[in-house]
């Protein structure tokens, strides 16, 4: 650190201090800014003093070694530059000798070029002279052959001409020759015609009985082939369907009866469980009736008219008086209790909005239990539960979904109604509904500036659905007034006690609802079914039936009479203890019944399997044999068509051949007799003729004399040829292998001369890695003795200011840090033996509250941090802000 940065720091330090008694209205002692005016040598000064030491001599220190490594680098630098120098000379060198070596390298191959050439060419002209030579007597003796030949036929000519008379021949005597001529010729290509037909019909002939053997061959093959009897296969695939057929009834009857009876296994075991889940939590709703309420009833039973089956005021006066007087106490006395049980079991609804088969049973027991006791109070049928009353419930509630039904505006749908009816061949399906005020969960809901009930039925329990039953009844019960009790004489069974068909006494309660149906302000509208089905095995059914009147639900075969529908579920009374040891036979029981049914369900599908087993065997038997049957015949069919095609080929070909052979011959008779014409046409007729005819003869020899002449040349010349072109091959051939051999010899040189240029280049590489890496030594020696002289003269400095600096007679360590009390500017050693300056005290305290001394680190190689971390402080104290963290309270 040189001076000017320490007065830096002063001016900055002493900045700070003022500012910051003024903004926090602190006063500085006046004793002892007098005590440091009057201070002449302060320990701050002996400190500075030092410290200005210190840096001179670590600046003499630092220019003598910066002179030592410069004067090092230059000596380096002249090495390098001596030793660049040296190898440009020697580069040169060996780039001249690369020169030469190339220059011998070509010389030389020129040279034994030159030589090759001149011994080539000798014998060149060697074969050249001994061509010449050869075909010199070539054409001697061919001349002498063509002098020879032309004398001849001199000779000849001079002879047929002595003798012109033997050689004349007239026009008449010419077309006697041609007529003869003719006719033989004409004679010939009869013979030939007759030919060529008796030759064309024998292969015709043959074609024909060979394809007539080939067919009879054929219808062979396919007779001794055994074709499968269609109709007997027919009759035993027949047989094994119809024997699936059965099977399949069977097991289908069988599986039907095992799934009702674990459907009443289900329901028996879901009953044993809620018996004793009621008998664990004590929970009994029941419907609570006044006294007079089972009365009104029988008197009605007792007074009613045969076809009646409503209460009005006009038909019954005092009875519907009583009845609604009656009506208003039961309502007050009558309150669903929640089973806590029941809550903890979900119900979720159908994706159509109807309850499952499930749910329908725990609805219906609970709908009987209540109304059984009133039913046998009054003496009437008590209601039961089979599989099929469920189902024809559950039925009843997908038509009423399948229609969108809304029986909040419409009332019942007699059409889905009679459908069911119709499904489950049974005379009628009777109803009573209700609609549901208790089972969901209704909620006020804003709509466009108006209000509506919108009914939820999502996350409800087995408790919620028994609330609905149980409000429901209250309703259809002590509601009814204005419904001519309809309703109560339906649920009652008193509409026609003494024959009980009108309605039925199988129960099946069941719920639906239409999602975004509205009715009455209302969203999501639904409501209870309360249906009941005839009984085939009830005594008023079976009067009917000794009657004479045509019952459907009484015949055996309808589907509600079919195994399993007509079982029994059992229905939680007023005993649980008693009900529990029932319904435990009962489930035993039917757990008996299922064990034994799953047997008849296995057997029965065991049989249906060896069925389709045996049926598909036949199948593939009858399928594999019909399929081989059919590949024999296509085999035989290719077969014999082949051959067919083959003899028509051969007979083609023959016949192609013979057409050929007989154009080919009768071509040449007319060609024969064509010369034979020529031949007459152009015998002499006279002396001058004959001598035209003989010079003819004459010139043809001496052109054929001539021809081969003309042919002997170009033969020689193309022997000449070939002399040269050997010799020009040869050469180039040569001369090939001497440019190989002489760029091989400059490559190795181009090679070797690099390769010496490397060497100067790494030498010189090698010479500047040495010296740079003695620089860098030379530098940090120098480096490793600047930092010791620093650290001795930081130590003296630190002695100094240990003896110079005073004690603090009081101060408070926290951590690193040491507060010096005082009420000056002081500089003061921490733990760590840093420098700190301490801020005055002041006089005033800031927020009420008396503020300690700040305390600032010294700069540690950052002036500007230096001076950061002495506005955090002024900041600090400025505020009284105390810098670490609350947590917030909740």
């Amino acid at each position: 650190m040189n001076r000017k940065n320490t007065i830096l720091k002063s001016t900055l330090l002493a900045t700070s201090v003022v500012t910051i008694s003024a903004v926090t209205n602190v006063t500085v002692h006046a004793d002892d800014m007098a005590s440091k005016t009057q201070s002449q040598n302060t320990p701050e000064k002996q400190i500075a003093k030092k410290q200005d030491k210190n840096n001179q001599q670590l600046s003499a220190l630092k220019q003598q070694q910066s002179n030592s490594e410069n004067e090092a680098a230059k000596q380096n630098a002249n090495k390098l530059t001596e030793l660049q120098e040296n190898n440009t000379g020697k580069i040169k060198i060996l780039d001249q000798q690369l020169q030469n070596q190339k220059q011998v390298a070509q010389q030389t191959a020129n040279d034994q070029l030159a030589v090759k050439t001149n011994t080539v060419r000798q014998s060149e002209q060697a074969q050249a002279i001994a061509e010449n030579d050869a075909y010199q007597s070539q054409v001697a003796a061919q001349t002498k052959a063509y002098d020879q030949a032309v004398a001849n036929q001199q000779q000849a000519n001079d002879q047929e001409l002595a003798d012109a008379a033997k050689h004349i021949v007239t026009p008449e005597q010419k077309q006697s020759q041609i007529d003869s001529a003719t006719k033989n010729t004409q004679q010939a290509l009869d013979q030939a015609k007759s030919d060529h037909d008796s030759t064309t019909n024998k292969l015709n002939d043959q074609l024909t009985n060979d394809l007539k053997q080939n067919a009879q061959r054929a219808q062979e093959a396919k007779s001794d082939l055994k074709q499968p009897n269609q109709a007997d296969n027919q009759k035993q695939i027949d047989d094994a369907q119809n024997a699936v057929n059965k099977a399949q009834s069977k097991a289908n009857d069988a599986q039907n009866a095992l799934s009702n009876a674990k459907n009443t296994l289900n329901a028996n075991q879901s009953a044993l469980t809620q018996a004793k889940d009621a008998q664990k939590d004590h929970v009994i709703n029941t419907i609570n009736l006044p006294a007079g309420y089972i009365d009104a009833w029988k008197e009605y039973v007792n007074t009613k008219e045969k076809n009646d089956y409503l209460v009005t005021e006009s038909t019954y006066p005092d009875l519907f008086k009583k009845l609604e007087t009656l009506d208003k106490e039961a309502l007050k006395n009558n309150l669903y209790h929640t089973d806590p049980a029941a809550a903890k079991v979900p119900v979720t609804l159908n994706a159509n909005g109807t309850l499952s088969r499930d749910d329908i049973i725990k609805a219906t027991q609970f709908a009987v239990s209540l109304l059984n006791p009133i039913r046998e109070a009054i003496g009437v049928t008590p209601y039961k539960i089979t599989n099929a009353s469920i189902d024809v419930a559950q039925d009843v509630a997908n038509e009423y979904r399948k229609d969108n039904w809304n029986t909040w505006d419409h009332e019942h749908d007699n059409d889905a109604l009679d459908r069911v009816a119709n499904k489950w061949n049974i005379d009628l399906v009777g109803e009573s509904w209700a609609g549901d005020g208790a089972f969901g969960q209704v909620k006020w809901t804003p709509n466009n500036g108006g209000t509506e009930f919108v009914h939820n039925y999502n996350n409800l329990t087995l408790n919620d659905l028994y609330q609905g039953i149980y409000s429901s009844i209250l309703s259809l019960l002590f509601k009814d007034a204005d419904q001519g009790y309809g309703h109560a004489t339906d649920l009652l069974g008193v509409r026609d006690p003494n024959n009980n068909f009108t309605t039925g006494n199988s129960l099946g309660v069941s719920f639906e609802y239409g999602k975004g149906m509205k009715a009455g302000g209302q969203t999501n509208v639904g409501g209870f079914h309360f249906n009941t089905i005839p009984d085939a095995s009830s005594k008023d059914v079976q009067r009917l039936v000794n009657e004479g009147y045509v019952i459907d639900a009484a015949d055996p075969t309808a589907k509600v009479n079919q195994p399993g529908y007509r079982d029994e579920i059992a229905i939680p009374g007023q005993d649980l203890q008693k009900q529990i040891i029932e319904l435990q036979a009962k489930v035993n029981e039917n757990q008996s019944q299922v064990d034994q049914l799953t047997k008849t369900a296995d057997t029965a599908s065991q049989t249906l399997n060896d069925a389709k087993a045996k049926l598909a065997n036949l199948q593939k038997s009858i399928a594999d044999a019909e399929n081989s049957y059919q590949q024999q015949l296509a085999a035989i069919n290719t077969k014999y068509s082949n051959q067919a095609t083959k003899l028509k080929a051969d007979h083609d070909a023959k016949i192609k051949a013979e057409n050929d052979a007989y154009q080919a011959h009768v071509n040449q008779l007319n060609s024969d007799l064509q010369t034979k014409i020529n031949a007459i046409k152009a015998q002499p007729e006279n002396t001058d003729q004959l001598k035209a005819q003989l010079d003819q003869k004459l010139a043809q020899v001496k052109q054929d004399g001539q021809h081969k002449l003309d042919q002997l040349k170009q033969a020689h010349e193309v022997r000449l040829q070939k002399i040269h072109q050997d010799a020009e091959d040869t050469l180039a051939a040569y001369k090939a292998n001497l440019d190989k051999d002489a760029q091989a010899k400059i490559t190795k040189a181009q090679a070797d001369h690099d390769a010496s240029v490397k060497a100067l280049k790494d030498n010189y590489t090698q010479l500047k890695n040495q010296l740079d890496a003695q620089q860098a030594k030379l530098v940090s020696d120098d480096q490793a003795q600047y930092n010791a002289l620093a650290t001795k003269l930081d130590g003296e400095l630190t002695a100094l200011k240990n003896q110079v600096l005073p004690k603090p007679a009081d101060h408070q360590t926290t951590q690193n840090k040491q507060v010096v009390a005082g009420n000056t500017d002081t500089v003061a050693l921490d733990n760590s033996g840093k420098t700190t300056v301490v801020l005055p005290r002041v006089t005033s305290d800031i927020n009420g509250e008396k503020p300690e001394s700040v305390k600032f680190l010294p700069q540690t190689g950052n002036e500007k941090n230096s001076f950061a971390i002495i506005a955090l402080g002024a900041f600090t104290a400025m505020f009284g802000m105390n810098l670490a963290s609350r947590k917030r309270k909740f």
